[in-house]
């Protein structure tokens, strides 16, 4: 995985030097999460995170690239916030337990493979929410965006045998087509 940390940290090293924006579906989202520790899976330069962390959550990010959890530290340092990062590849069998439990998981604009999806249940307290949010099929159709990168319709509805669905559906929002699920850890 030397060579996808490598090109994160290189479109990272190579991106503004403002923080990236806010996106356009996490308000809404966020007041289905539960209140209290946050899990950002995929944080890259703290879209996600920032914005949470300002709303009072507890926020831990992870991501694979140090170069975009360092632009995510400088962003919440200049703002005042607290974030705890850590750099792991989330594709590989470990990871992610070694954190802790988290009330809340959000996965934004990554695609988790199937080796990832008990680890995201085991860290989700019972009765935990994990909000995911990627694209899809149609984002691959319109843009020629990776189609390993994009979820088939419906394809997480059955992905966890602990994750129960409370709610599927699509949305474009941000130039993209994406899918929502909302999980509930049923522990």
């Amino acid at each position: 995985m030397q060579g996808v940390r490598d090109k994160w940290n290189r479109r990272y090293r190579e991106r503004e030097p403002q923080p990236p924006a806010v996106p356009e579906f996490l308000p809404e989202l966020a007041g289905r999460l539960r209140p209290g520790r946050v899990l950002d899976v995929g944080a890259g330069d703290g879209a996600a995170s920032l914005w949470l962390a300002e709303q009072g959550f507890d926020v831990t990010a992870v991501d694979i690239a140090e170069a975009g959890l360092e632009r995510l530290e400088r962003f919440a340092g200049e703002r005042q916030l607290q974030i705890r990062t850590a750099c792991l590849d989330l594709g590989s069998d470990n990871g992610i337990g070694a954190l802790g439990t988290f009330d809340s998981v959000l996965v934004c604009r990554y695609k988790p493979d199937a080796r990832l999806w008990p680890q995201l249940a085991a860290v989700l307290v019972p009765g935990g929410t994990l909000a995911l949010v990627t694209f899809n099929l149609e984002h691959h159709r319109r843009t020629g965006f990776s189609e390993r990168f994009c979820l088939a319709p419906g394809e997480l509805l059955a992905v966890e045998p602990r994750l129960e669905v409370v709610e599927y559906g699509s949305l474009e929002c941000d130039g993209a087509c994406l899918d929502r699920y909302l999980f509930r850890n049923k522990g």
